[in-house]
């Protein structure tokens, strides 16, 4: 059952690779959505279906441009290991603690696919695509969270009436 729920994913990242990146997208600023979803794997799962689900990712995001593919894989694959590691031997449980992992994930994830392809304009990039794309990322890994934890859902908002 689960590993349908991961094919799913991978299938929705493919999806929005493809058609939905370039609308969703503000000012050429747009969600990295293969680090959010290697991010909540790494934090909420196993480190074995991190890593597993991080190739996956990286496969499927590098498909338009083979030449990331390694950096991809390295990138996801490394940080969904340190992150899992940091996690479960720190007992990082709490949402802060996660949006700070999470944070910390992406813009390591950015910053070395940004390095990856041009050194010349990188403190350009990080003010004007990095930590902008960070914080739209952010606003859909937040709400995960608050889904996720039960601050918010069917349970919750049908209690209050």
């Amino acid at each position: 059952m689960r590993l349908i729920l991961y094919i799913f994913l991978l299938f929705l990242l493919a999806f929005y690779n493809t058609i939905l990146g370039e609308l969703m997208s503000i000012a050429g600023i747009s969600i990295d959505l293969a680090g959010l979803m290697v991010a909540l794997v790494a934090l909420y799962r196993g480190e074995a279906t991190a890593i597993w689900f991080a190739i996956g990712a990286a496969i499927v995001t590098a498909t338009s441009r083979l030449d990331l593919m390694p950096y991809e894989m390295a990138t996801l694959i490394g940080m969904s290991i340190v992150i899992n590691l940091i996690c479960n031997r720190m007992n990082f449980y709490s949402q802060a603690s996660r949006m700070i992992m999470l944070i910390i994930f992406l813009l390591v994830h950015n910053i070395v696919i940004t390095a990856a392809i041009s050194t010349d304009a990188i403190f350009f990039a990080l003010f004007r695509f990095i930590l902008p794309g960070i914080f739209y990322s952010i606003i859909f890994g937040w709400l995960y969270f608050v889904v996720h934890d039960g601050l918010f859902g069917f349970q919750r908002a049908g209690s209050v009436s």
